[in-house]
């Protein structure tokens, strides 16, 4: 039975390597893997809770039918907030959101992770279902918590175009009035017609001390 078991695998594999050989079953296309230029939004730390802050910063892919677009709206920063997830620390309220859409081709995944840079700060993922919006996506995977050594994410299947992920976002300062950098990279996979690919669209907020302290 075990020679038969070992006769059945090799049997297939010897056919798929001889088609492949004869170019009747073409290889696999290899996973190109693609960073796009970075942006960075840069902040200066109020010295007082302001609940309207009008900022924003976008990147974005387009190629090949499909265009995958990522944008953070900055809400509001609270100083001191004793709510949580902040706790009587200061910190950054925003929203990140992605947009894909795709006409030739198909964008089946979307990832969107969070790292702070330094130690003094902490990056929370919302895991409220009124602020997680998924619209033509389901999602798979949520680590709502990040730090310099550890990644927050957000990851979906994408379904059908358009395809829209967004979610709200809290960046908690674990200082008085420091320097902090946030990295932001959304990571979406297209399989086109004749490739594959893995994009990643970088987006860095910087936040700066308060003036005059």
């Amino acid at each position: 039975m075990k020679t038969l078991f070992i006769l059945s695998m090799i049997v297939p594999l010897g056919l798929l390597a001889t088609f492949r050989l004869a170019g009747i079953l073409e290889e696999p296309p290899e996973v190109e893997r693609i960073t796009v230029e970075p942006v960075t939004l840069n902040l200066t730390r109020p010295s007082e809770t302001v609940e309207r802050i009008n900022k924003s910063v976008q990147n974005e892919w387009a190629q090949e039918g499909a265009s995958i677009i990522a944008s953070i709206k900055v809400l509001s920063y609270l100083e001191g907030a004793t709510s949580a997830p902040f706790w009587g620390h200061d910190g950054l309220v925003f929203k990140t959101y992605v947009n894909v859409s795709f006409s030739q081709g198909r964008v089946t995944t979307v990832k969107i992770s969070f790292r702070p840079l330094d130690g003094n700060a902490v990056l929370l993922v919302s895991e409220e279902r009124w602020s997680l919006r998924l619209d033509n996506a389901t999602l798979t995977a949520l680590h709502y918590w990040g730090t310099n050594e550890t990644d927050a994410y957000i990851k979906a299947n994408v379904l059908n175009s358009p395809c829209n992920v967004s979610n709200q976002i809290f960046w908690v300062f674990l200082d008085e009035n420091e320097s902090h950098e946030l990295q932001i990279n959304v990571e979406a996979t297209f399989f086109g017609e004749t490739s594959s690919k893995i994009i990643t669209i970088p987006i860095k907020l910087k936040m700066t001390p308060s003036e005059g302290e």
